[in-house]
Parts: structure tokens; sequence; C-alpha cells
């Protein structure tokens, strides 16, 4: 028996049902309208990409079939009812202590650390750093003119 063939022999029991007298008639969800519009409804979401308007439509059936309802529509309460927010009370402003007598203490700024040498142009032979002295490249590494072998990190040279 076919999905469609259960559905109809549900309509067709749930009728004479009704006209038995043994199902209440605001019993809407198993009303022949309400199984009509749920059937429709499975059948539009069983496909692989269902239409957007179609499901929309199929679902606003069943709604009002089953539950005499609009399927989308929001709660009559939280529709009429604007929430309403009191304004913030207002906080004393705090007493601002007195001033601290000034004294002129001497300013000794320290001098800013070094920074260390970067590496500003570079060629095939080495580079030039940014205290314009040139590094020459011996392999992979870089020559400082008194000697001492550079390491270089990004465009940082740590020439010890």
């Amino acid at each position: 028996m076919t999905r469609r063939d259960r559905t109809l022999a549900a309509v067709v029991l749930a009728g004479l049902a009704l006209g038995a007298g043994a199902m209440p008639l605001d019993d809407a969800l198993k009303s022949p309208a309400c199984l009509a519009a749920r059937e429709r409804l499975d059948a539009i979401m069983a496909e692989p990409k269902p239409d957007i308007v179609l499901l929309r439509a199929a679902r606003q059936r069943a709604a009002r079939a089953c539950f005499r309802a609009e399927a989308d529509a929001p709660p009559p309460s939280r529709a009429e009812r604007p929430v309403v927010v009191p304004p913030p009370a207002a906080v004393p402003a705090l007493p601002t202590p007195p001033a601290a007598p000034t004294t002129a203490a001497p300013t000794t700024a320290a001098p800013a650390p070094p920074q260390p040498p970067q590496a500003a142009r570079c060629d095939a032979g080495g580079c030039w750093d940014s205290q314009g002295q040139r590094l020459n490249r011996a392999g992979g590494q870089l020559v400082h003119p008194q000697g001492r072998l550079c390491t270089q990190q990004g465009t940082v040279l740590n020439c010890p």
C-alpha cells in the first residue's frame, strides 16, 4: 500500500468516523482537510530542493486546516505589547578631591635603548643597514665592517 493510499484510507475512515459520531467535529488535527494539507506538505518537504514559495503555501494551508491559525504569524500577545525601558537613574557626581601640591621635580628622562640595526637594502653581495654601514655577505651570513658575524631575522640584524 503506497503512502497516498494510506492517506486516502485515513481520510475515508476519518469521514466515516465523523459521520458515526466517534470523533468530535472540533478535532481539527484529524479532519480530512488537515490530513490532505499535511500530505501535501510532506510531499513538498520530501523533495531534494523544495520550492520555497510552494513550501510556505503548504505550511500556511496545513496551519489553517489543522490549527485554524497562520503558520508564520507572531503570537498576538508579543506583537501588541511594546517593551518599555525606564530611563537610567541619575547618578550623583563624586566630589573631586583637592589637588595635591605640586613640586617641580627634576625630570630625568632615561635615554632610549639603542635600536638594533635593520637591513635597509640588500643585493647579492650583502646589505646596507639602517646606520649606513655595508655588511658583506659571506656564505649565508653577513659580516660587519669590524669583522663580526651578523645574523638576520627578517629585517633586524644582530651583530654581537
